[in-house]
């Protein structure tokens, strides 16, 4: 199902959309399935699992689906990779909360550029930490200032202050199973705990213009210098469609490991 004009212009005005496509029940079915042999029962999981591709080759093709990928094109251009997917878990009764942050804060893309699908697997609420976006905070076109969080309970060990958030300008993306919204790269976002009886599970793919240039070097040095929780250094890039503009992406690095690290 195509964007129309006027969801391309909001996903410009505002950062993001809710599209009217979402996925089937019986694809969402087989996530929660996935999703659930992946989690075992590992604690760490059932909060975060950054890199999911690592895990089963499967979760690649979840993220090939047509219709999805229709959509990326209007946003993002004909030319583009998807390089990766995640899953935050929200588990019932201490589902970690996440400060307001931009994603590319963390990532190694130069110039910076990723349009993200945000796709719920369960209701998301404000009871149970629905997804929080400033609206419009995308337009700068920088990254805000982070700073160490003294909380450490929470996902992420970055933030922006929260002074620097104006209240007026939150939307809370209140979502039923399947649905899913559509963000810049740019965006300031977070979520608040989890502490209802029901998990909020929701996976995020990744999709970045091949017009930038994913740098494994440069994300080697961020796994070093930063205290982030995931590596990109062997992150693998699949070419989705169209070919690499900026003629300096990998698409051969970490394939080898898609699918092959232990459950």
């Amino acid at each position: 199902m195509m964007l129309t004009e006027a969801q391309v212009a909001q996903y410009h005005r505002d950062g993001f959309i809710v599209p009217e496509y979402r996925l089937p029940q019986k694809t969402i079915e087989a996530l929660r399935r996935d999703v659930a042999g992946l989690i075992g029962n590992d604690s760490e999981k059932r909060q975060f699992v950054p890199t999911m591709f690592d895990y089963d080759r499967k979760f690649v093709e979840y993220a090939k689906d047509p219709h999805l990928l229709d959509m990326i094109e209007q946003l993002a251009g004909p030319d583009f990779a998807l390089w990766n997917m995640s899953l935050f878990g929200k588990p019932a009764r201490d589902g970690k909360k996440v400060p307001w942050h931009q994603d590319g804060e963390y990532w190694p893309i130069r110039p910076m550029a990723t349009t993200r699908i945000w796709i719920a697997l369960h209701e998301t609420t404000r009871e149970n930490g629905c997804l929080r976006y400033v609206c419009g905070s995308h337009k700068r076109r920088e990254i805000f200032q982070h700073h160490e969080a003294e909380d450490r309970s929470m996902l992420l060990h970055y933030g922006i202050d929260p002074g620097e958030i104006g209240s007026a300008d939150v939307f809370d993306l209140l979502l039923q199973p399947g649905q899913m919204a559509i963000h810049d790269i740019y965006i300031v976002h977070g979520s608040e705990a989890n502490e209802t009886d029901k998990a909020r599970q929701a996976i995020v793919l990744n999709y970045m213009p091949t017009t930038s240039h994913f740098d494994h070097t440069l994300a080697a040095k961020q796994f070093a210098e930063m205290d982030i929780n995931f590596d990109h250094t062997r992150r693998p890039l699949f070419l989705t469609r169209g070919v690499d503009k900026c003629g300096h992406n990998d698409f051969e690095v970490g394939h080898d490991k898609v699918g092959m690290r232990a459950a």
